[in-house]
């Protein structure tokens, strides 16, 4: 996997995915820095024999370098996030830390000071990769994986759940659950033919035919979403809120809804996994969720 081939954005966008389905929460886009990169804050909980739970801000440094991130690079960061009270500084990078700066990193380590430092280089990343392929193939990387299987188990899981609530004891389905069997089953086999026809995603625009009825468009140019992903994500908000829904604002690369009350983990989890599958990545805020994207349509498909 060449990770160089992936731009600065995409990069950044790859690895706000990653540490989402690690489990770093509440995850956010920290205003763009010295170097014009967007970085990455969120919390992320550790639950000790007790079952108490402590509470960690991380601060993601993304770095597409092709030689190594020096120790005036770490340095350079790492007052920011002191002054912003961060437990961890976390670097994730295409190459590797020099030698001078693994040597420095390991002295403000045992110094006990925060923040504490941690970093990924490229085989890192990479085995991050291998164990979530559905996030290669989303970045036009390729996994080492012979089986197209792992890709799929989220949404497959959350297909089987859906279909389950459905039984003749139940009575008739209901609207909102018939669009998102259709839209995860339309999500599922468009993606299960990219990988078996390209080794990877592709991304087609989101046409006005692809539209729904039960969600207002007016002005909203999704053009630039993937069309199976958007309808499956538009589908399952639908479904878990069962009540109407807006969007807020439409840029060139976002789209803003607004949501009636926040989401709880399970729902969250799913988003995620749709998202994985999807050319954007999923942003959510108390009363709002953004759609962001994060790799262009392949226009041509």
């Amino acid at each position: 996997m060449n990770l160089l081939n992936l731009s600065p954005a995409q990069f950044e966008g790859l690895t706000f995915d990653i540490v989402s389905i690690l489990g770093l929460r509440n995850v956010v886009w920290r205003t763009p820095g010295s170097d014009g990169g967007r970085d990455i804050e969120g919390m992320y909980y550790i639950s000790d024999l007790s079952g108490y739970h402590q509470k960690q801000k991380w601060y993601v440094e993304c770095k597409r370098y092709t030689g190594s991130v020096d120790w005036p690079t770490v340095w350079n960061k790492i007052s920011y996030a002191e002054s912003n009270n961060a437990d961890v500084l976390f670097f994730v990078t295409t190459s590797s830390l020099t030698p001078q700066a693994v040597d420095n990193v390991a002295r403000w380590n045992r110094s006990d000071k925060k923040p504490i430092i941690r970093f990924w280089g490229k085989v890192d990343v990479v085995f991050k990769l291998n164990l979530y392929p559905q996030l290669a193939c989303k970045y036009g990387l390729q996994p080492s994986h012979d089986s197209h299987l792992p890709l799929f188990d989220n949404i497959v899981d959350l297909l089987i759940k859906v279909s389950h609530s459905l039984s003749p004891e139940s009575g008739e389905a209901t609207e909102e659950k018939l669009f998102l069997l259709h839209a995860l089953s339309e999500l599922l086999s468009v993606r299960m033919a990219d990988v078996s026809h390209n080794g990877r995603f592709i991304f087609r625009p989101h046409r006005l035919e692809d539209s729904f009825d039960w969600f207002d468009y007016r002005e909203c140019n999704v053009i630039n979403f993937d069309r199976s992903a958007l309808r499956a994500t538009l589908s399952y908000i639908n479904f878990i809120l069962k009540e109407q829904y807006e969007a807020i604002r439409v840029e060139s690369n976002v789209l803003e809804l607004g949501l009636q009350r926040q989401l709880i983990e399970s729902e969250l989890f799913h988003l995620n996994a749709i998202a994985n599958s999807s050319n954007f990545i999923i942003r959510i805020d108390d009363d709002r969720i953004y759609l962001e994207i994060t790799v262009e349509i392949n226009n041509g498909q």
